[in-house]
């Protein structure tokens, strides 16, 4: 029951419902107000035109929403007007259709809000292509059209000036619940019967969320002009809170080991379970912080946390005093530093709790960072990017083509199919069609189940509920459902949707419901097999034609991510901005490669070619990327152990991860030899070292200098070890990947 409630709260209390209630808000005020001076058909126009800026204004910077409802006010003045002049042209109105389904899709070259400033022009087209007026009217249904979205804009400004901070709230909040959840999932590693394969490819999918919240967060504060100047405690507070959340996420990622050698060493030991029960603990804080921030309330640490992490240090210790001998000297270094990693992410959840209080003294002697600017993407508008794109090698060309001709397809087949509100069938192309083949598909399941699903759900609530103002309710509630979930649970929303536009039709045309309901399943078959079909003509480029690409980037940036960290290790400098953007860049291109994968596993299997060493690829650079994270946290006394005795095994693995580049970049695989491994140096101080200790252990001496020492070098240079490892693999892999 608990973890059914703390679910609700985290859904509740999320920016999704937020912009599901602000664009609810925005679509029926201007219905209902116009309703009550009996002009239902006014309210119409003025709540389509709010639908659709709403539907733009996606979370992020205050001046990127803004261009993007402003940008779409325009587009949707102008095309109203010009679908407007056409309509008693069929032929015309064809190839308007034909041109603004290219040309609306082609501007998502610009990201994610420009795709949504496209769709919402589409969108305004489709829904008007069945409404016949004179030149006067199709220019006051355009001004009211656009009218209703100035009505939004100016909403959603406004709830921005009472809370401007909220939203960030939000999201922040959400990046740490999704923090917890990733740390969850490491957790399972160590449990005895562990599925290693399946709990790395969660953690994978897992992964590439965290870093997209992230990002999100990244562009929400440091392109927010209000916070990047230390405007408020509370905007300072924010920033460090996210700069922590990014530490901290580091940290858990540094936890990576060898789990099969891990288990084959310390199952015996029985201190797994109780490191998986305290890592649980430690991501049931992290959501427990997230969901103080989403709701804008204190958190604080659960109680008997504390006890339980005191008792998990005892219990090491005991078996540590009982049992180690020179046997079994490497599990309980192992284990030691996987408990001082334990504790290092509870002292860091503990300071986001108090964070969470956003008392004043805490950000007294913060200041702002000057160079904030390089870790957000410019977001300007160039033609070059655009011109780029013409080319039957982009994704988004071939996507648009798609939907200019499944348009066109779809309104020729309405005006031949013997059913009314024939524009679903448009509505349905343009909410199926998406860039990726994996996601098309997927919507296009959705899609139908979810109207199948919803319009039985609609049926019986028009059937069982007699009264008007429950059935506002109802649809109110479908409406923010619908809003909400538009982007999490795509299947949700289409039934949430399904059942409020067959109750808002029951008020437009009493008694014509089942006409309705008999159109939209007929018509959202009719859409969904030409989007199938039109996805199967005219593909998208399959992710096996451009991941190798991916693969080259992500392993280049694993290069630079470790060269930085090893300068460290032997004793050159290395400054905090270097380190953060490699570490960004890094994470940057672990999610757009797994991102990449994910949508590879979705696609036929006749076009998942060399899955099998993609995978093994895909998993290595995050376990590299991993290890190197691990190294990273060991800088604090890198300058203790700086040593010249590093740099042959820094430079092996460094050569064999060039070498894996090179290999991807230049398509052959005999362009290059393999780097030649040796006997590292630090080895064989290492098995010195080793000698020392055992003597000191005959001797019954168990804490001494020679112990710190030989434990931190053994733990430091292990991490070495698994990077080199790795490399070598992934310049092999690279080789066999080009000619399989």
């Amino acid at each position: 029951m608990i973890d059914y409630i703390r679910a609700y709260k985290k859904y509740s209390s999320s920016y999704y419902v937020s912009e599901g209630i602000r664009t609810t808000a925005g679509v029926m005020i201007p219905v209902l107000a116009a309703s009550y001076f009996g002009e239902l058909a006014t309210g119409v126009s003025l709540a389509l035109g709010a639908m659709c800026v709403g539907l733009t204004d996606n979370t992020g910077p205050i001046h990127h929403r803004v261009n993007g409802m402003v940008a779409t006010i325009l587009l949707i003045f102008l095309i109203s007007l010009l679908t407007g002049w056409c309509i008693p042209y069929p032929w015309l109105l064809a190839v308007f259709i034909g041109v603004m389904g290219f040309c609306c899709s082609m501007i998502g070259v610009y990201g994610m809000r420009a795709n949504a400033v496209g769709g919402a022009g589409l969108l305004i087209m489709v829904l008007s292509i069945d409404e016949k007026y004179d030149p006067a009217q199709i220019l006051r249904n355009a001004l009211l059209i656009s009218g209703g979205g100035i009505f939004y804009l100016t909403l959603s400004l406004l709830l921005y000036r009472l809370r401007p901070y909220k939203l960030i709230q939000q999201a922040l909040g959400d990046s740490l619940i999704s923090m917890g959840v990733y740390l969850r999932r490491r957790s399972r590693f160590y449990e005895i019967d562990v599925n290693y394969d399946q709990t790395y490819q969660q953690l994978l999918e897992q992964q590439v969320l965290v870093h997209n919240k992230q990002n999100l967060v990244r562009e929400m504060l440091f392109k927010t002009r209000d916070i990047v100047r230390e405007s408020t405690h509370m905007s300072r507070i924010l920033m460090m809170i996210f700069l922590d959340s990014v530490d901290l996420f580091e940290r858990i990622m540094t936890s990576q080991q060898d789990y099969r050698k891990l288990h084959a060493m310390a199952d015996d030991s029985g201190l797994l379970p109780q490191f998986e029960d305290m890592i649980v603990s430690l991501a049931n804080e992290a959501e427990t912080i997230g969901l103080a921030l989403q709701e804008g309330s204190v958190s604080v640490p659960m109680a008997g946390i504390a006890d339980q992490l005191y008792a998990l240090d005892q219990a090491f210790g005991q078996k540590r005093a009982a049992a180690m001998d020179d046997s079994n000297i490497e599990t309980y270094i192992t284990l030691r530093h996987i408990l001082d990693s334990i504790k290092d992410i509870y002292r860091r959840i503990e300071t986001l709790h108090r964070y969470t209080s956003f008392d004043a003294r805490l950000s007294a002697n913060y200041s702002s960072p000057d160079d904030y600017t390089k870790f957000v993407s410019p977001s300007e508008f160039n033609l070059k990017l655009l011109a780029n794109n013409f080319s039957t090698q982009s994704n988004i060309f071939r996507h648009s083509i798609r939907v200019c001709l499944s348009l066109l397809a779809g309104f020729f087949l309405s005006k031949i199919l013997p059913v009314g509100h024939g524009y679903w069938v448009l509505l349905t192309i343009i909410v199926i069609l998406k860039p990726a083949y994996s996601l098309t598909k997927q919507r296009n399941i959705h899609r139908l189940g979810g109207t199948l699903a919803g319009a039985v759900a609609g049926a019986v609530i028009l059937w069982l509920v007699r009264d008007e103002k429950a059935l506002v309710g109802i649809m109110v509630a479908g409406m923010i459902i619908a809003y909400s979930m538009i982007r999490q649970k795509y299947l949700v929303a289409v039934i949430a949707m399904t059942i409020y536009i067959l109750i808002a039709f029951h008020f437009l045309k009493p008694g014509n419901f089942n006409e309705v309901l008999r159109d939209r399943l007929i018509d959202t078959f009719v859409g969904s097999l030409i989007a199938f079909i039109a996805t199967t003509a005219i593909p998208p480029r399959w992710e096996h034609e451009q991941i190798q690409e991916m693969l080259r980037d992500t392993i280049r940036a694993n290069a630079h991510y470790f060269r930085s960290i090893s300068r460290l290790f032997l004793g050159e400098a290395l400054t905090s901005l270097e380190y953060k953007l490699n570490r960004k860049e890094t994470f940057v291109q672990l999610a757009n490669l797994s991102d990449a994968f994910q949508r590879m596993l979705n696609e036929p299997r006749r076009q998942q070619k060399k899955i099998q060493t993609i995978h093994q690829m895909v998993v290595s650079n995050h376990m590299l990327a991993s290890h190197i994270a691990t190294l990273s946290s060991y800088r604090g006394f890198a300058k203790e152990y700086a040593s010249e005795n590093f740099r042959p095994i820094v430079d092996a693995s460094f050569d064999h991860l060039q070498g894996a580049a090179a290999f991807l970049d230049s398509g052959n695989p005999d362009d290059h030899e393999y780097s030649k491994d040796e006997n590292f140096q630090i080895r064989e101080e290492l098995k010195t070292l080793q000698q020392v200790r055992l003597q000191e252990l005959a001797a019954g001496s168990l804490e001494t200098v020679t112990r710190k020492r030989h434990s931190e070098l053994t733990t430091i240079t292990d991490q070495f070890e698994y990077i080199n490892k790795i490399s070598i693999e992934l310049e092999k892999r690279s080789k066999r990947l080009l000619r399989d």
